[in-house]
C-alpha cells in the first residue's frame, strides 16, 4: 500500500503543478497535496515529512518518468547506444505533447534549490553526453537539443509556441544527421 500511496502522492503533486494559474508560480503545500489524495496532512507526512521532502520526490519522480520516456523512445536505455542515437530519443521525448506545463516547471526549479538537480543529472546525464566528440559534432547534437527544449518551453508556457513540434523534432533530428556525418 505504501508503494500505491507514495504514486498517488506524486500524480496528486504533479496534477497540482499542471494546474496551478498562480502569478507567483506553482504553489504545491503538504496541505493541498494531502487534500487532492484524500489524505490528512499527517497521513502524508508518513510519506513525505516536509516540504523540501515532497518536492524531492516530486523531481525524482519526473526526472524517473523522463528517463523512462527516453528509454521508450530508443527502445532500451542509453547503454551501448551512440550519443546520435541517445539525442535522437531526447529531442524525441522533448517535442512530444506528453511534456507539459507541470514537467517544465518542475524541471525549471531545480535552478533555485541544487539539490533538486541531483535527479535530473542522475537520470538524465547518461542521455546527453558527449564525452570523446569533437567540438563541432558536440554542438550540433547541443544545438539539437537546446532546439527541443527550447520548443518544449514555448508549448508547456504558451509562450510563442512552435507552429508545429514536428516540423521542430525534424529540423533537429537533420542536425543530428549532421553531427553523426561529421
Amino acid at each position: 500500500m505504501g508503494k500505491d500511496t507514495k504514486e498517488r502522492i506524486m500524480i496528486a503533486a504533479r496534477a497540482l503543478a499542471e494546474e496551478s494559474q498562480s502569478v507567483q508560480g506553482v504553489t504545491i503545500s503538504l496541505e493541498s497535496v494531502a487534500k487532492r489524495v484524500g489524505l490528512t496532512k499527517p497521513g502524508l507526512m508518513y510519506h513525505y515529512s516536509s516540504k523540501k521532502a515532497l518536492m524531492l520526490g516530486l523531481v525524482e519522480y519526473t526526472a524517473q518518468r523522463w528517463g523512462r520516456l527516453l528509454a521508450e523512445a530508443a527502445g532500451s536505455g542509453p547503454e551501448g547506444l551512440s550519443p546520435f542515437d541517445r539525442h535522437r530519443a531526447y529531442v524525441t521525448v522533448a517535442t512530444a505533447a506528453e511534456l507539459s506545463r507541470g514537467d517544465y516547471w518542475i524541471s525549471t526549479d531545480m535552478h533555485y534549490l541544487p539539490v533538486l538537480a541531483e535527479a535530473w543529472t542522475r537520470h538524465l546525464n547518461a542521455w546527453l553526453d558527449v564525452e570523446g566528440l569533437s567540438r563541432e559534432t558536440a554542438a550540433l547534437l547541443d544545438t539539437a537539443r537546446f532546439a527541443a527544449d527550447g520548443a518544449w518551453a514555448a508549448a508547456a508556457t504558451e509562450l510563442f509556441p512552435a507552429r508545429d513540434l514536428s516540423d521542430v523534432r525534424e529540423c533537429a533530428m537533420r542536425l543530428i544527421d549532421e553531427a553523426e556525418k561529421s
